[in-house]
């Protein structure tokens, strides 16, 4: 499993975001929105809101996801372990 979470400088809740997802630090992967990078692979799972977080699974399959909302570190850890 892996945790994709995207984000942008200006965005009010991502630092909360941010916050739950580095505690899956070894799983994590940080997309920020205003690169081309990040706005490439936002794209490619149609993330249209910060925060965004995705879990997906080894083959990169969405799992579940929040978007525009934040999950607690239960709803993930209930999914990644």
């Amino acid at each position: 499993m892996k945790i994709k979470y995207f984000f942008k400088q200006d965005c009010p809740k991502c630092p909360a975001a941010k916050e739950i997802v580095k505690k899956f630090e070894d799983i994590v992967e940080y997309h920020d929105l205003d690169t081309v990078d990040g706005l490439a692979e936002g794209a490619y799972y149609m993330v249209s809101s910060t925060p965004t977080i995705i879990v997906v699974d080894e083959r990169g399959r969405e799992v579940a996801s929040w978007r525009g909302s934040l999950p607690t570190e239960n709803d993930i850890r209930s999914l990644t372990s």
